[in-house]
């Protein structure tokens, strides 16, 4: 029985590009980009504003109408899930690239999330992605388990 812990292998490009993990975690990091850039762009007047106004402590909780914009373009954005998304994907890339398999619980996780989403607001083509990307990190998990 080994206890001690030891890091996975480097795969190589074939052996990764074979990984459902791999494309989702490349789903998860375009989506996450995009989400993140695309709303800020959207809102691109707001951001003036709130630069113009100074950057720090411009954004609350409680935002009253006239700050409402400041407080939507923020929770659009930065605030949104696309960050975690990013770091997500990007964290996925690492593993597989190293060799590492993906656990099954967090694909598991990524659709629960995402059906949660989908019932409470609709299942529009960023919660699709959602359950692709979840799909994907549990398609990965089963390969990994059987390889």
């Amino acid at each position: 029985m080994q206890t001690i812990d030891r890091p996975h292998e480097a795969t190589t490009p074939r052996v990764r590009w074979r990984d459902p993990a791999t494309w989702g975690g490349i789903l998860a990091l375009g989506g996450g980009v995009f989400h993140t850039v695309v709303a800020g762009f959207m809102r691109r007047e707001v951001w003036e504003r709130i630069f113009d106004e100074g950057f720090f402590n411009t954004v609350t909780l409680d935002p009253t109408p006239d700050r409402l914009p400041m407080a939507e373009a923020f929770w659009l954005s930065p605030g949104s899930f696309g960050v975690p998304l990013l770091l997500l994907g990007g964290l996925v890339l690492r593993h597989t690239r190293r060799g590492g398999r993906v656990p099954a619980w967090l694909g598991s996780g990524v659709l629960a999330w995402a059906v949660l989403l989908g019932l409470l607001g609709g299942f529009d083509a960023g919660t699709i992605a959602l359950l692709l990307v979840g799909a994907l990190f549990l398609a990965g998990a089963r390969r990994g388990r059987e390889s």
